[in-house]
């Protein structure tokens, strides 16, 4: 099926961009007309400078390449991985090594700006200076898309609820693309014309340099502190999440969230999903006959307990999924028929196994401490914490407070370790380890039967690992050598 597909491809070496390329025949001059008569883009530019050759830069620059525009693209890396493939499948970019700063430049040019990059990169300010616009792959998407998307960001559960909510539409029978932020570029979702609806997963950095995209339906999961050294405050990364509002279509709020009364828009639909109890056409949780099951308004949905995911924080990403998919028309029924079949993500809350009692758990996608807070808050029973890694300049003050009512121990991994332990001292005990083999090693000497272990880091990985998937791959490695 349609999100299968993607998602073996998302996890090949090779871009669904360049699959697409290789494809092509001779006939290219002929091809390139072709896509760019469907897909005109604002001010129909000639050339383009592509800022970062990333996975969405490479993306990118194929794309617009393959639209017919004369494209540089610019790394800060002096050998950058991807290099080769765009060469092979785009070999009329040009590429610029070891800086951002865009040496060639016309009037009316197209400034693309990779999610990864800040606009305030000292490279980019001379451009910008002269009152260009960047866009991001995102906009050009947003340009160029023919059917209705489904937008969803937050600072926690996002990938989640995209992935549920992807099973949902393909399990109801609709021809979904599932990309974004969640590993599939956005624009190579439309090398395939088949698609009826998209679903995206947008990230703050994305949505900086998006304007145009109006989604049928569009969620800010929740808030939490998260990049703050990328932003100035947390008001700016708000802002930068609000902009998933873009458009008049349907909004779905959090109701449990504070920052919620920031997104409220007189005049726009309004859905709400919480954890209390709901009213109308609102999603919430209520114990009914001491069992709780999931609601909207006073209709019953489902048993939380028919929920095959851990926590209340999943919960509530379920009733998000579910709202996403009710208000475009996919019935109940369906719905909960995925989320029944639904096993979750890897990384994510993903139990791996228990060893004398003790369960061990993979949360390492947990890379800010609003996800260490809800992870700890929905497992209701006592944990020795693995954490630690870069801190982007995060408060751990809300993990002290937790940590003081369910965790027994934290052991700390990771540059940052120091910064957490100074926020955790006097309130539960702290360790330190070198590596991931001794953490999992000093876990499971604390741990006692009946308690979790749980790798949920509140930091990003790229001290130690490449990324959070390597990080929560290795903790399975060291747990697998616990059995």
């Amino acid at each position: 099926m349609m999100l299968n597909q993607h998602t073996q491809l998302a996890n090949s070496s090779v871009p669904l961009s360049v699959m697409s390329v290789a494809g092509m025949s001779s006939a290219a001059t002929g091809e390139k007309k072709t896509a760019r008569q469907c897909c005109q883009l604002q001010g129909n530019p000639e050339h383009a400078a592509v800022i970062g050759l990333g996975r969405s830069g490479l993306a990118t620059a194929i794309f617009l390449s393959n639209m017919g525009l004369d494209v540089d693209v610019y790394d800060s890396s002096n050998t950058p991985a991807l290099a080769e493939e765009l060469h092979q499948y785009a070999p009329s970019v040009q590429i610029t090594c070891g800086s951002l700063v865009v040496e060639r430049w016309r009037e009316g040019s197209l400034l693309v700006v990779s999610p990864g990059v800040p606009l305030s990169h000292p490279d980019l300010a001379q451009i910008l200076e002269k009152g260009v616009r960047p866009v991001g792959d995102v906009e050009l998407f947003a340009q160029c898309v023919q059917a209705p998307v489904i937008a969803i960001t937050g600072s926690n559960g996002k990938s989640t609820v995209t992935v549920l909510l992807g099973e949902i539409l393909q399990h109801a029978g609709r021809k979904v693309a599932v990309g974004g932020n969640i590993g599939v570029p956005v624009l190579d979702l439309l090398n395939d014309k088949k698609h009826d609806i998209y679903v995206l997963e947008l990230s703050s950095f994305q949505l900086e340099t998006t304007w145009s995209l109006n989604p049928v339906v569009a969620t800010v999961l929740n808030v939490a502190a998260d990049h703050m050294d990328r932003y100035a405050s947390l008001d700016d990364y708000i802002a930068s999440k609000a902009k998933v509002f873009s458009g008049n279509g349907r909004m779905l709020l959090n109701a449990d969230d504070p920052a919620t009364e920031k997104f409220i828009e007189n005049g726009r639909q309004q859905i709400f999903f919480g954890s209390g109890v709901p009213d109308g056409e609102n999603y919430g949780l209520s114990i009914i006959d001491g069992c709780l099951y999931l609601l909207r308004g006073y209709e019953i949905l489902m048993r939380a307990v028919e929920v095959p995911l851990a926590g209340q924080h999943n919960l509530l990403n379920v009733m998000a999924a579910w709202a996403l998919a009710y208000s475009i028309g996919v019935e109940d029924r369906l719905i909960r028929e995925a989320v029944a079949n639904f096993s979750g993500l890897p990384h994510r809350m993903e139990w791996l196994a228990s060893v004398n009692g003790v369960d061990w758990i993979n949360d390492s996608k947990g890379t800010n401490v609003g996800a260490t807070v809800a992870a700890i808050q929905g497992l209701n029973r006592p944990v020795v914490l693995i954490a630690g890694g870069i801190a982007k300049d995060a408060d751990f003050t809300p993990l002290r407070e937790v940590a003081g009512q369910h965790v027994k121990a934290v052991i700390l991994i990771g540059r940052d370790a120091g910064k957490i332990a100074a926020a955790l001292t006097g309130e539960v005990p702290v360790k330190m380890a070198g590596n991931m083999d001794d953490a999992v090693r000093m876990g499971a000497e604390m741990a006692q039967a009946g308690d979790v272990v749980l790798l949920s880091p509140a930091c990003a990985s790229f001290d130690m690992y490449q990324n959070f998937e390597h990080r929560g791959d290795d903790f399975r490695r060291c747990v697998g050598g616990l059995i």
